[in-house]
């Protein structure tokens, strides 16, 4: 099954579709999703739906021009890595422009909480009085960035994560599936990342099996050797701690790695207060890691403080 099949049967879509059906889909839709690829996915079938009269048959010209990013009357935004005042501008005057080949224009807007308050700003009155036919389809990861005046001028929606199931019908790989919480859009990714059980199986080691400072060189080493691969490392120890808080809490059956047995093997070692710092302790390393400082030594204090941690909240 296609990714496009899914989405057109989750109650999100199913809701949109009814709206459009009466006429009364809003013409400014925010999208909310960690989910980039599904935030895209999802603003693709949509605009399928709005041009082709409420139907997104995926078979007419419009869709198929949709599905190709080849529609004249769909503009995809921003034309670099964020939006920009400039983008914003060209936004606001193309909305005036009548539409080429469809009877509707569909503007859509990627990561609106990734750009400055400036570009924003400038969308304000384009999203509170759209021009007749036309619609604005923005997606963002965190509703907290995006400015409250444009969050009020949209329909909000929080795309459901699918469930295991329905990834399944996209993702084959069973470990990938299990650890991405729902995002398909991070299945994908992960489902193609040949070492995945490698790098699960080197970041449950580090709280299974680290035991002492002596160890810490080692262990810095292995994360280290794999240096393209370094945030997924550390996504996989969060969730490894997240594991073994569950373990700790009596909710083995919501584990998502498949080392249940290791976990449970080490989880009186780890307090819930030790957990719970370690995990401020990786936050703090990923934001280190986004600064570009000399990551060898924040690595390896960053193992230090975990046996520190481990040993003072017994």
């Amino acid at each position: 099954m296609s990714l496009f099949n899914i989405i057109k049967n989750t109650k999100d879509f199913k809701m949109l579709e009814k709206e459009a059906s009466e006429g009364t889909l809003s013409q400014a839709i925010l999208l909310q999703t960690k989910d980039e690829l599904y935030a895209g996915e999802f603003a693709k079938a949509l605009t399928m739906l709005i041009l082709d009269g409420g139907k997104a048959c995926q078979t007419c010209e419009h869709c198929q021009k949709v599905e190709k990013d080849a529609h004249p009357d769909v503009k995809k935004y921003p034309q670099k890595d964020k939006l920009l005042v400039a983008d914003s501008e060209e936004i606001v005057a193309e909305s005036f422009i009548r539409p080429i080949f469809a009877d509707k224009k569909v503007f859509i807007i990627e990561n609106i909480d990734n750009s400055m308050d400036s570009a924003q700003n400038k969308l304000l009155k384009t999203l509170e009085e759209p021009t007749k036919n036309v619609y604005l389809i923005l997606t963002c990861k965190n509703t907290e960035m995006v400015l409250p005046t444009i969050r009020s001028r949209c329909n909000k929606i929080q795309l459901e994560k699918l469930d295991k199931n329905e990834i399944s019908k996209v993702v084959s790989d069973r470990l990938a599936i299990d650890i991405c919480d729902g995002y398909i859009g991070k299945a994908i990714a992960l489902s193609k990342c040949k070492n995945l059980e490698e790098i699960c199986e080197r970041m449950v080691s580090v709280l299974c099996d680290m035991k002492h400072s002596s160890q810490v060189l080692k262990f810095s080493k292995q994360m280290l050797d794999n240096k393209n691969e370094l945030l997924l490392s550390l996504e996989i120890f969060a969730i490894a701690i997240e594991d073994l808080l569950k373990i700790k809490s009596g909710n083995q059956s919501l584990v998502r790695l498949p080392f249940r047995e290791r976990l449970s093997e080490v989880q009186s070692d780890y307090s819930v207060r030790a957990l719970c710092e370690i995990a401020l302790l990786l936050e703090r390393l990923s934001k280190e890691k986004a600064f570009n400082i000399n990551f060898t030594l924040a690595i390896e204090n960053f193992l230090l403080n975990i046996l520190e941690v481990k040993y003072l909240c017994k």
